[in-house]
């Protein structure tokens, strides 16, 4: 089966342990989360830092860049369990893959990427994965990993930040976390 991160959760879905232990450990594993190195360009991973100090300063909770990065793909999650259209997912990310924002850093190389490991639940990667793996059922080729989309999320995050069209999105983390 084709890998779709680094950490391929999928594979580890399909095995079946046949010991009691063994059934007990996958279960309680599912439930753990897992490393990804993903590369955000330095000027944006620095935006996103003082996000996640405000966001913790206003909560008093611990907030980092993996939980920033965990909302986003929620919200991305959430839309395709209620909107299950692998082929529209795909041209959106395809589109987002062709803006200049994603194009100046990760096909140009103008700007320092800096490598940021993030932890999220093993869950929210198997999920991402299924949909990779649905996207490539109906194309039958698939460009995307799990770290390129949570690269493409952020970048296109922070761009949408910079020009105002989610100004309240700081806030709205503030409040989905109070």
């Amino acid at each position: 089966m084709r890998s779709y991160s680094s950490v391929n959760v999928m594979e580890e879905y399909l095995e079946r342990p046949k010991s009691f232990f063994g059934r007990f450990q996958k279960a309680f594993s599912q439930n753990a989360k897992v490393e990804l190195e993903i590369m955000l360009p330095a000027r944006m991973f620095l935006k996103g830092e003082l996000i996640a100090e405000t966001v913790s300063e206003k909560t008093s909770i611990n907030f980092n860049q993996s939980d920033l990065v965990d909302i986003l793909t929620e919200e991305l999650l959430d839309y395709y369990s209620l909107n299950p259209n692998p082929m529209k997912i795909h041209r959106t990310f395809k589109d987002i893959s062709s803006t200049s924002m994603i194009q100046r850093y990760y096909r140009y190389g103008k700007g320092n990427l800096t490598p940021v490991y993030i932890k999220l639940p093993k869950k929210t990667v198997f999920k991402l994965e299924m949909l990779l793996a649905d996207i490539e059922e109906i194309e039958d080729r698939v460009d995307f990993t799990v770290e390129s989309i949570l690269e493409m999320q952020y970048v296109n995050y922070m761009h949408d930040l910079l020009l105002g069209t989610k100004e309240d999105s700081v806030r709205k983390i503030i409040k989905q976390i109070s």
